[in-house]
């Protein structure tokens, strides 16, 4: 018995003859199905007629391109004065060409790596290598001119290094931004002015530092201080501990520093201000943003005070900026955001700012608002004439 084909399944007959090129296909029963035409002579199918992107080989990447000094940045023998910003230098180079006479060498946002090369460079006494790729402060003894010196932005986790240095002229030392936990060997820089050690992971402020007799500037804000204590500092007039881990306030601060006249504190957990205060009779601008005050002490004997930033604290009770009048030379009050200015409720913010005023009727500024003050626009009329410019 033969067994049954699907229907429409060709005989193996017919499949023979449909492969075999030597004999003419029969007719097409149902169900059949075509085969495909065959392609255009000339290879011209659809294949052939597709357009075909080529690529050009891609090029060797050999890694960043770096510049360097005296080749790619020439500079003559009589210089003075080297100041490169954004240069991708990654070496200290050929700087004898410039010797002795290299007084400023200024190479900020590169990539060096390493202070080398400066053997030459003894007169120098300007020396930034700010926000670079500085790991340790290695091979500047020898420049014993030097009035500044930034090593700002880098990698440095200690200065230690400096001790060995006799910087008799030094006046500026920045050292924000690295990685460093100790302030230690600069305390015999006698002649230093101005000490930035913000940005990096100072814990304590070092009694050492009262052999600085002539330092006025002192910025040492995001930290990781805990105590504001202070050697005796009768030079300091600058002082910043913003972003650090301040709780409390120290008497020794308001003794050993009394000619301060800018006082920046903010961004702490400090509470409310010890009577203390009234020693700073130079103070011109404080900033206790950001704190735990919950009153506005009056202190008459401030009678210096232009700049007082209060906001963002706990001052919940509106009666308290009536002290504002103890300040008789205020310009500027930051007080926004404590709970007593209603924020959202606009009756409450139009009596925040009427008792204020009330308080201290000619303030130059409260918060972000300018007050009684007049923009005076000073012009020949030549703006009429830019093309682009609607006239009305």
């Amino acid at each position: 018995c033969e067994p049954t084909r699907p229907s429409g399944f060709p005989s193996p007959s017919r499949r023979r003859m449909a492969t075999d090129d030597s004999e003419a296909p029969g007719p097409m029963e149902d169900g059949d199905v075509p085969p495909p035409p065959p392609p255009p002579p000339g290879g011209r199918g659809p294949s052939g007629r597709r357009a075909r992107v080529e690529l050009p080989p891609p090029e060797a990447d050999d890694g960043p391109t770096f510049f360097r000094l005296g080749i790619d940045y020439v500079f003559e023998p009589t210089d003075e004065e080297i100041h490169i910003q954004c240069g991708r230098i990654k070496k200290l180079e050929n700087l004898e060409a410039v010797g002795a006479n290299l007084k400023r060498l200024i190479l900020v946002a590169s990539c060096i790596e390493r202070i080398e090369n400066l053997d030459s460079n003894y007169n120098l006494e300007h020396l930034e290598l700010y926000q670079n790729s500085l790991k340790k402060i290695e091979n500047i003894g020898h420049l014993t001119k030097l009035t500044t010196l930034d090593f700002s932005f880098n990698k440095i986790r200690n200065c230690d290094a400096l001790g060995a240095c006799q910087f008799d002229h030094l006046e500026k030392l920045y050292l924000s931004s690295n990685k460093i936990s100790d302030i230690d060997g600069v305390f015999h820089f006698t002649k230093l002015k101005m000490l930035e050690f913000g940005s990096n992971r100072i814990r304590t402020i070092p009694p050492a530092l009262g052999q600085l007799v002539n330092l006025e500037e002192l910025w040492l804000g995001k930290n990781k201080i805990g105590s504001m204590a202070l050697p005796p500092l009768p030079a300091l007039r600058h002082m910043s501990l913003q972003s650090n881990r301040l709780a409390s306030w120290d008497a020794t601060l308001f003794q050993n520093a009394p000619g301060l006249t800018h006082v920046y504190f903010g961004h702490n957990n400090l509470p409310d201000l010890p009577e203390e205060f009234a020693l700073l009779t130079n103070l011109r601008e404080l900033d206790l943003a950001g704190n735990a005050i919950t009153l506005v002490k009056p202190f008459p004997q401030l009678v210096k005070l232009e700049e007082l930033w209060l906001n963002d604290n706990k001052v919940s009770d509106l009666s308290e900026v009536r002290h504002l009048a103890s300040f008789p030379a205020l310009k500027t009050i930051y007080l926004e955001r404590n709970p007593m200015q209603g924020l959202g409720d606009a009756a409450m913010e139009a009596r925040y700012k009427e008792e204020i005023l009330n308080a201290v009727p000619n303030l130059f500024q409260l918060d972000a608002t300018r007050l009684n003050s007049e923009v005076k626009v000073i012009t020949d009329g030549s703006e009429k004439n830019v093309i682009g410019v609607r006239k009305r």
